[in-house]
């Protein structure tokens, strides 16, 4: 059902999901320990230091302009472009055309 009809099995799991959902905040610096703060304090400034060394391994990179400003050409039928994203391309098989009814 997933690749014969996309809509309807995002439907199906759509309708799983439950619709109320109870979203609490909490502070969890305020729960830890004074031992798990200072672990989380001397962890941060090991790793500051390594960085510091140039021991952390950093990619750099540079934007080249004319990547920045191309813009990719629109797609013909945008929900399609993305139904093929979701479950896989598949090969499109053109219409079939029927001959006018004088014919």
């Amino acid at each position: 059902m997933r690749q014969a009809q996309p809509a309807a099995y995002l439907k199906i799991l759509a309708l799983l999901c439950p619709r109320e959902h109870k979203v609490e905040h909490r502070n969890l610096i305020k729960e830890l320990s004074d031992e798990q703060l200072e672990a989380m304090v001397e962890y941060l400034e090991t790793s500051l230091e390594a960085q510091a060394r140039g021991s952390v391994r950093v990619i750099e990179g540079t934007i080249e302009p004319a990547a920045a400003t191309a813009h990719a050409p629109k797609p013909k039928n945008r929900l399609m472009l993305e139904a093929d994203t979701a479950v896989g391309p598949r090969e499109r098989m053109p219409r079939k055309v029927r001959p006018p009814a004088g014919e």
